[in-house]
């Protein structure tokens, strides 16, 4: 598993994004990316909350599978888990008497059976899906439709009308980015080797990097800086499975 997130260069006071990555059962991943919204108060606290919240679901239903001897599918595991999330969002907001801006955060969350290397994946406003050779963009021109928008309805017809949902199969590659995978800028008027967006986004999603796994996406992101003159604007958070 490799994980990377910083904060962007058009940001001067927190990293807006968070991620997750939690055994939820004895062949599950939990595995989730967020990135708070940026004109919402305290844009960092919501995704940091849900990561948390995220963090406890999978703590939770891990125990509960092994003493109940109980088995899941991927799907079922990921339906009850934004069900879960839900639920203790809905309670919080009410709880902790927030404003209608301060739970506003997008969410890309799968859950990975480690077994047979499938998964299944909602997104829930912007972001990048990356799997093997196939990368799937999800972009909403900075206007996404946040879970927060919806604590008031009911988890059943909120579920239903949800399409961004991705499933894979007998994957040997995966990642999950927030949308500041895709927006890199100039930082100098010197001259760099030309890079399309394309050709970014393969790098940094599907190519893999030679040496060690921890500092992987930080090696790759000083090449993109010294190679072609660019930086992230926006923060930027990866969290990719490798077999």
């Amino acid at each position: 598993v490799l994980t990377h997130s910083q904060i962007g260069a058009d940001h001067t006071d927190h990293n807006e994004d968070a991620f997750v990555t939690a055994e939820i059962s004895d062949r599950h991943l939990l595995v989730a990316v967020m990135d708070g919204c940026s004109v919402g108060k305290d844009s960092h606290f919501a995704s940091s909350l849900i990561a948390k919240v995220l963090r406890r679901i999978a703590k939770q239903t891990n125990l509960r599978s092994f003493a109940e001897r109980t088995q899941h599918t991927t799907r079922d595991l990921l339906k009850e888990t934004l069900r879960t999330l839900f639920t203790d969002l809905t309670r919080l907001n009410a709880d902790l008497d927030l404003d209608y801006d301060e739970l506003l955060s997008t969410l890309l969350l799968a859950i990975v059976d480690t077994q047979d290397r499938n998964a299944e994946i909602v997104a829930i406003g912007d972001g990048v899906i990356a799997c093997d050779e196939e990368i799937i963009e999800f972009n909403h021109d900075n206007k996404p439709d946040y879970l927060g928008h919806h604590l008031h309805e009911n988890f059943e017809d909120y579920w239903n009308v949800l399409t961004q949902r991705v499933s894979v199969q007998d994957f040997q590659d995966l990642a999950l980015a927030t949308d500041g995978v895709l927006f890199f800028r100039a930082f100098s008027h010197d001259s760099y080797r030309p890079v399309t967006d394309e050709e970014l986004l393969t790098f940094l999603l599907i190519d893999r990097e030679e040496g060690a796994e921890e500092t992987a996406y930080r090696r790759k992101l000083i090449y993109i800086r010294n190679t072609f003159g660019l930086e992230p604007t926006d923060d930027l958070t990866v969290v990719r499975l490798e077999v």
